[in-house]
């Protein structure tokens, strides 16, 4: 009887093994699906394309912090020589990048239309301050809001802030020839990303939001803590970001927070108390806040001079205080990291670089000199070796690894090359891959000399057009980079005015983009020394 127990028991167990077995193996064969059902998408359809692995696509080295985004962009470029296009996964969305300038041209200006969005990042449902900026509206949200923005953004509208952002730059001048004289005859050690998030950081708040600050000697302020949190891009909010640039569903439904509540009430308020306070008390500050009260106002109007937008369809949109608080996060954002990461790499350049740098410091002795030891913002425009320098510091090492846009109706791409002709469907990705373009030996000779020449007036009209492109292409070029150019120009001539940029110890011989960083810094940081220039002959 025992027996007979025992050995129903074990055909019992070898049954409930064999049905765990099946069941185990039927889930982990639909995970597998799950988290592979889009990487046949590209070979169906004839195109190269990087092997992708389960769920993490072609990401896995961006995730596991082996590879920066950008040294990742590089070498699948690199891998596809000789191709206009290939395939690319991120995480389980397959995305076209094109290489070919013809191609670029094509998708970015000739049928920019069947282009326009971005993808979410993040949705309006999970963070609608930062969904109703300009970089994130689609469709005809985001025509209307660029064509009323964009008389805010021309150069005779920037030159109406230019003393804003000079005041930025004499403050930090005199802080830094206070520091060099408490430091005495040692060379002034500094880490040049944190240095200019303060720079940038007070610009952007006289600038854009009306107030005063002053984010070097007062690096504990609100305004500056509050930015340092919003741009945060590493370590769990660089795992954030990606959640919802590529699983944005997913993240809504875990309700997983972009930002906390506490910054986004921040700029809402600071931005609304400060409109009710110039309304009631007929405030008129020059500033782009001013900007964009005029446009709600309809009193903002395009000037002789003025360059002018062509966006079909699009008509001037009534801003509200939750519109207006919503740029102005956006302008701090890119103002705030992206500028200031392009200023670092100047530092770093002019460090390295000590005949460039001497160049553009008797540029900056002639613009002061010329009116009376001010700068202004003619002499700053008029400045030809300063703008080759940094668009110099920008191919080499700035500018973004791609731009990635969404398919908002089906196109097909022409045969080109040896690639077939391809159709990117409604909803499907399309990206530019922008650094691996700057540094494209086909377009570039010797492209990892630094060598501001390449954008002299001699030379430029030999660049390839749609292989330079720091700050994006066609009708979705960044709106404010005629600000950021001069933000980052006013900066360097006060610093260069009485100081000099040298290497140190600490100064990377070569740029490593850190890997566990999305916005492109070097591993380590910019660290360089600063010295008091010798005496003038």
């Amino acid at each position: 009887m025992l027996d007979w127990i025992a050995g129903e028991d074990s055909v019992v167990s070898r049954t409930t093994w064999v049905d765990c077995a099946v069941i185990v193996g039927g889930l982990s064969a639909l995970l597998y699906w799950l988290a592979t059902w889009t990487h046949d998408h590209f070979r169906r359809r004839g195109m190269p394309y990087a092997r992708p692995l389960p769920l993490v696509g072609n990401l896995g080295p961006l995730v596991l912090g082996r590879k920066s985004l950008f040294d990742l962009t590089l070498h699948i470029y690199k891998e596809f020589e000789d191709q206009p296009a290939f395939g690319f996964y991120q995480f389980m969305r397959p995305t076209l990048f094109i290489k070919d300038p013809e191609l670029i041209k094509l998708v970015a200006v000739k049928y920019f239309d069947h282009f326009t969005d971005h993808h979410d990042i993040p949705s309006e449902k999970v963070e609608p301050l930062l969904a109703r900026n300009l970089m994130a509206l689609k469709g005809q949200d985001w025509r209307d809001m660029r064509v009323t923005l964009s008389p805010a953004f021309t150069s005779n509208k920037i030159r109406f802030i230019f003393k804003l952002i000079d005041n930025c730059g004499a403050q930090m001048e005199t802080f830094l020839e206070k520091e060099i004289e408490t430091n005495g005859d040692t060379l002034y050690e500094v880490e040049m990303k944190d240095f200019f998030t303060r720079f940038a950081s007070d610009v952007i708040a006289t600038s854009a939001f009306g107030i005063e600050c002053d984010s070097l000697r007062h690096p504990q302020n609100e305004f500056y803590l509050m930015g340092r949190e919003l741009t945060k891009m590493n370590g769990i909010q660089m795992l954030i970001i990606l959640g919802y640039m590529f699983f944005p569903k997913l993240m809504e439904i875990l309700k997983i927070p972009f930002k906390s509540s506490k910054i986004t009430n921040f700029y809402h308020s600071l931005i609304h108390d400060t409109i009710k306070e110039r309304q009631q008390k007929g405030i008129f500050r020059p500033d782009m806040l001013q900007l964009l009260m005029q446009a709600r106002e309809g009193q903002l109007k395009a000037e002789a001079g003025d360059e002018q937008e062509n966006i079909s369809g699009a008509k001037l949109k009534k801003l509200t205080d939750f519109d207006m608080t919503a740029q102005a996060v956006i302008f701090f954002f890119a103002g705030f990291d992206t500028v200031s990461t392009a200023m670092s790499y100047c530092a770093y350049a002019l460090a390295r670089h000590p005949e460039v740098q001497q160049r553009l410091q008797r540029e900056v002795d002639e613009a002061f000199e010329k009116n009376g030891g001010k700068l202004t913002y003619e002499a700053v425009q008029e400045a030809k070796y300063l703008d080759m320098f940094i668009s110099e510091v920008m191919r080499l090492y700035s500018s973004g690894p791609s731009l990635d846009r969404k398919c908002t109706k089906d196109f097909t791409i022409p045969a080109h090359g040896n690639v077939p002709a391809y159709t990117v469907r409604k909803g499907e990705s399309i990206a530019i891959a922008v650094l691996p373009l700057h540094k494209d030996p086909k377009y570039w000779d010797d492209p990892e000399t630094f060598d501001p020449e390449r954008f002299s007036e001699e030379n430029k009209h030999k660049i390839t057009p749609f292989t330079f492109m720091p700050f994006g292409v066609g009708p979705r070029i960044c709106i404010g980079f005629r600000f950021a150019l001069l933000e980052a120009k006013v900066a360097l001539a006060h610093i260069l005015r009485h100081l000099t940029f040298r290497e140190t110890a600490k100064t990377p011989k070569e740029v490593v983009y850190s890997p566990t960083d999305l916005s492109g810094v070097i591993k380590g940081g910019f660290w360089v020394g600063l010295a008091p220039r010798a005496p003038r002959q």
